[in-house]
């Protein structure tokens, strides 16, 4: 498992939630945690967004591909974990015609014929039966087998692609989510300040 994101107060946070809390600095901890747990959750939802505006993917099955490891009032710091291997490409947008098979990863890039040209011209195709029923496939070399499985990017990968803004994506998350972190703190200290 791979982290992606921590989320933690420092010294200077705790002091101006105490400043800010007027009388109830004990409670400073418990409103820290629940602004960094929130800040977690919607970090793990704009990622997940994030992702599936960046790639083709049908269903990676974000939720169970990333974990939240929330803050405790003793502990005030959470971190989004995922983990997982390469996607196989049926996960991304793919067609397989006779004329060979196509695939798309990237969102706009379009269908592009997956062919490997290291010993020879070498097209995939899906396999039909056996253990990699319904994947792409593709023979190592002129022989009928060995078959090899075609995998792409893996969730994790596509996560810290889109939290760092890498790749072409024109923002990364990591600025707003600090934001968020700020929104969230201020929400909490206003729902105790009332």
């Amino acid at each position: 498992m791979s982290e992606l994101i921590k989320i933690e107060v420092n010294e200077s946070d705790i002091k101006w939630a105490q400043k800010k809390l007027k009388g109830m600095e004990t409670k400073a901890p418990r409103v820290l945690k629940n602004a960094i747990n929130h800040t977690a959750k919607q970090a793990r939802k704009s990622l997940m967004q994030g992702a599936q505006g960046r790639y083709a993917v049908k269903n990676a099955g974000f939720n169970s591909r990333i974990k939240i490891y929330n803050a405790t009032n003793t502990n005030l710091s959470a971190s989004v974990y995922a983990r997982d291997r390469t996607l196989t490409l049926p996960r991304f947008h793919t067609t397989s015609p006779k004329s060979g098979v196509k695939s798309e990863v990237l969102k706009g890039s379009g269908l592009k014929e997956v062919i490997s040209r290291k010993n020879g011209e070498i097209r995939a195709f899906r396999a039909k039966g056996g253990k990699a029923a319904g994947l792409i496939v593709q023979r190592r070399t002129e022989a009928k087998y060995p078959l090899k499985v075609l995998r792409s990017i893996s969730v994790p990968k596509m996560l810290e692609i889109v939290y760092l803004g890498r790749g072409g994506i024109s923002e990364a998350l990591e600025p707003e989510i600090k934001r968020t972190f700020r929104d969230e703190v201020k929400k909490e200290i206003a729902k105790l300040v009332k």
